[in-house]
């Protein structure tokens, strides 16, 4: 099937027509608007930290922190205090992509294979002819979040691992047949960055980008951040946050380079990003990094969707599409392209408006969607005073999530009243289990009872309780996860137990903790 690029093009052409049409004058926020919105934001979600930049034409950044980088702690957040970005660096790695396609070292239409030659998908169709375009859109037929354990939330794990687990993971669609949001085919562009480049991605990003841009507080992983870090650039403490309940720190992540979501930066370097991104392709400084060209390309669409409800519903939005490290959409009648990001801990969304020449982007280190108030100061921006009541749609959404989480099993479930003992003898159900794209898990009998460990991880690692009959519930100690697991053990004729299939507990489990695509087989059956 052939790419959706051109009636993707089509259609928004004929859109954004009608819609600029009645399109109002660009609205003139002012610096007190600004300061009035955030205040009341930060006053009324109450993240720990948050950070806010605003770029206006022909007028200077506007930028502000907010509250606390750790809970409990002194140091208060400014523009240059660094904040995990999450997902955002997905435009970084496909602009890394777009400076080399400049160069002549690849195409987008090459594929994968011709750079990579190990890569393989578990359909050979798909391995021949998924594409470096095809990495960066979310079409390659990949199950939402499929093999994302490999990474998250802890994982210790390299390229190659990823690279060579992706054979093992089954496709859920074919080949450009719809979108699926994943994030291991990131890690394989950064690959193709490196391959093409001679240059690690993260050494890349920061010679090729961060530098020339001056976005001097980016590191790309925990080692980075150390080796590029200093006194006035003490970065943002990541905040778990269970439902209703109270922040709690996450200084313990160790974040290694992650094409898909590692890199860390400050509003005031994300607010030059943005520059760039509206620009031409040249430094302030007037230096050509990328031609205007490829700048382009980034920024149009590739897989058509439509938009999700909120944006439908406050920005009359029509569509959302997929492109190149971003996403597309008609906001409030005006053309936008963003790109947010969600990791264990914080939240982050950007949003450009290149008819309007501006851009916003807010970080926050808490499990609170205050970073929505980039929609509410990017709706300013183009309707003024007939924007949407952003943060009204977030609170409501924030009570009725509540509402929801008190009806569900919470993180303490107790198993059913009628629930059935344990067939076999606990020893029975311990041993090593292996599942070909993760790798190994391990149930040791201990004298408390089981204990599961997903070997890549020092964060699942926890108690293994009985729950009724064969299954049981891996309770893990670190309990603002919020993803614990049901397990359920499988034996053969003879009765020995053989594998396990693994679920979560709550529907509001990170889709990235992928229990679903695991097939854990036992390596010795006794």
């Amino acid at each position: 099937m052939t790419r959706t690029t051109k009636p993707v093009l089509t259609r928004i052409a004929a859109s954004m027509l009608a819609f600029l049409a009645s399109s109002p004058a660009l609205a003139q926020v002012s610096d007190r608007q600004l300061d009035e919105e955030s205040q009341t934001t930060f006053a009324q979600l109450a993240p720990v930290g948050m950070a806010v930049a605003v770029v206006r034409k022909n007028k200077p950044v506007w930028t502000r922190g907010f509250g606390l980088r750790e809970s409990g702690k002194d140091g208060i957040v400014d523009a240059d205090t660094p904040f995990p970005i999450h997902s955002m660096t997905k435009s970084f790695t496909a602009t890394a992509l777009a400076l080399l396609v400049d160069e002549g070292k690849i195409a987008w239409d090459d594929p994968v294979r011709q750079h990579i030659p190990e890569f393989a998908m578990s359909d050979p169709y798909v391995t021949e002819h998924l594409t470096i375009r095809d990495l960066l859109v979310h079409n390659s037929g990949l199950a939402l979040g499929a093999g994302d354990l490999l990474h998250w939330p802890d994982q210790r794990y390299t390229t190659g691992d990823i690279i060579a687990g992706l054979r093992y993971l089954p496709l859920e669609k074919g080949l450009r047949q719809g979108f699926a949001y994943d994030n291991l085919l990131y890690f394989v562009a950064g690959e193709v960055v490196a391959r093409a480049s001679g240059m690690t991605w993260s050494a890349f990003l920061h010679t090729r980008l961060l530098e020339p841009l001056g976005m001097s507080s980016c590191s790309t992983s925990t080692q980075d951040t150390q080796r590029h870090g200093g006194v006035s650039r003490i970065p943002a403490i990541q905040h778990a946050r269970p439902a209703g309940g109270k922040p709690s720190p996450l200084p313990g992540i160790v974040q290694s380079d992650d094409p898909a979501g590692s890199l860390s930066c400050s509003v005031r370097d994300i607010a030059r990003w943005m520059q760039f991104q509206l620009g031409d392709g040249t430094t302030p400084d007037g230096i050509r990094l990328l031609t205007a060209q490829r700048l382009d390309e980034l920024h149009t669409a590739v897989v058509a969707m439509k938009p999700p409800r909120s944006i439908a519903r406050l920005a009359g939005s029509h569509f959302n599409d997929v492109a190149l490290g971003w996403f597309v959409s008609d906001f409030a009648g005006s053309y936008a392209i963003e790109h947010g990001g969600t990791g264990p801990g914080g939240m982050t969304n950007m949003i450009l408006l290149p008819e309007q020449g501006a851009a916003v982007v807010v970080l926050v280190n808490d499990m609170v969607p205050a970073m929505m108030l980039s929609n509410r100061i990017a709706d300013l921006i183009v309707r003024g005073d007939n924007a949407s009541d952003w943060m009204g749609w977030v609170k409501e959404r924030e009570a009725r999530r509540a509402a929801q989480a008190s009806s569900e099993h919470d993180s303490n479930a107790q198993p059913p009243i009628s629930a059935q003992a344990p067939r076999l003898p606990l020893d029975a159900y311990a041993g090593n289990y292996r599942d070909p794209w993760y790798g190994l898990i391990r149930v040791t009998r201990q004298k408390q009872g089981l204990r599961l460990h997903f070997t890549r991880s020092k964060l699942l690692e926890g108690p293994l309780l009985p729950w009724d009959g064969e299954t049981f519930i891996a309770r893990w100690p670190d309990r603002s996860l919020e993803a614990d697991a049901f397990v359920t053990f499988e034996t053969n004729s003879q009765g020995k137990v053989t594998a396990m299939r693994v679920r979560p507990v709550s529907p509001r489990t990170d889709f990235s903790y992928d229990y679903a695509h695991l097939a854990p087989v036992r390596e010795e059956v006794p």
